[in-house]
């Protein structure tokens, strides 16, 4: 099910000529956010924005997807453009907005946009079969007129059972638009959750076999005539050797 479309908002912005690192860390100081507007025919306009109206746009409906009509006083001349939110950037510590991208547009061109996707109602496979839902796919990318963005798109998953899989293809196209994301791609399963096999017990420790070397007993004699060698009979005299005179 397709979601209403979303409302376009104004946002006043102001020119901004500060540059630098220290300068812009000031500007934030003061309640404002550095950001660029850009698009086609236009060269980038730097500009400063009142922190309060960005957080209220990002809260609203659309969020960051919104169409927005940017207002951009400059020079005491203002002039107004159709835009949307092409890139917003974080502070990595307390998440607070630090820069912001608007990329100007044409309501008479259609363009691609990142919508989200949103699951309704508690899956069968999971409310009587004591299964698990996965969610794979949180956005889903439309094409369609400036005017036509959805502000979401939406699937009932009630009727889904354990075994089952939905896929970009079972979405409706929201009016006036086309999903141009992959119709294979998977968006949810309802599977059974995976049972861990309990361990095999470990057997106890063995005491290691001690296998001991039988030694080769001496030959008779072997001390004596060293390695190899019998020692010589009693009362037998060693060969090669005459008595003493």
């Amino acid at each position: 099910m397709a979601k209403t479309k979303s409302t376009q908002q104004t946002l006043t912005v102001k020119k901004r000529s500060v540059q630098g690192k220290r300068r812009v860390a000031r500007l934030r100081q003061e309640g404002q956010v550095p950001g660029v507007v850009y698009g086609k025919g236009m060269e980038p306009v730097p500009v400063a924005i009142n922190h309060r109206e960005l957080v209220r746009l990002l809260q609203a409906k659309a969020g960051e997807h919104a169409l927005v009509t940017i207002r951009v006083e400059e020079d005491g001349k203002p002039w107004e453009k159709p835009a949307l939110l092409q890139d917003i950037q974080h502070d990595p510590v307390d998440n607070r907005v630090v820069h912001v991208d608007f990329h100007t547009i044409l309501l008479t061109e259609k363009l691609k946009v990142r919508v989200p996707l949103v699951l309704k109602g508690e899956p069968v496979g999971v409310k009587q079969e004591g299964g698990v839902m996965e969610h794979f796919l949180r956005e889903i990318e439309v094409e369609c007129l400036p005017t036509d963005i959805p502000a979401s798109v939406e699937h009932d998953v009630s009727a889904m059972t354990v075994g089952q899989t939905i896929h970009v293809s079972d979405l409706a196209a929201p009016a006036g638009s086309k999903i141009t994301t992959d119709p294979g791609a998977p968006i949810a399963s309802v599977q059974m959750p995976k049972v861990e096999k309990p361990e095999e017990a470990e057997a106890g420790p063995t005491e290691p076999e001690v296998l001991r070397e039988k030694k080769e007993e001496p030959e008779a004699g072997g001390e004596a005539g060293g390695k190899g060698e019998k020692a010589p009979a009693e009362g037998k005299k060693p060969e090669g050797k005459k008595e003493k005179e």
